[in-house]
């Protein structure tokens, strides 16, 4: 399974509620920012994410979906 979060959400970028367009736009922009990130997982003793590779979040789901695809 392939997962990405950003908890730093806030007002109306973190609204399911609110569709407008430049709220879109917003969080198109945050999207953007989340998959150039490094993968990491959250340290469940602290609640902090950590870096786990040096990949981006961006070539992990490159690499998530050929891998999806090869098993088709």
């Amino acid at each position: 399974m392939c997962e990405m979060q950003d908890d730093t959400l806030s007002g109306t970028l973190s609204s399911v509620d609110v569709a407008t367009k430049e709220n879109l736009e917003n969080l198109v922009k945050v999207g953007e920012k989340l998959l150039k990130k490094p993968v990491s997982r959250v340290d469940l003793g602290t609640g902090v994410f950590t870096p786990v590779d040096k990949m981006t979040n961006e070539e992990a789901l490159i690499k998530y979906i050929s891998a999806q695809v090869y098993i088709l």
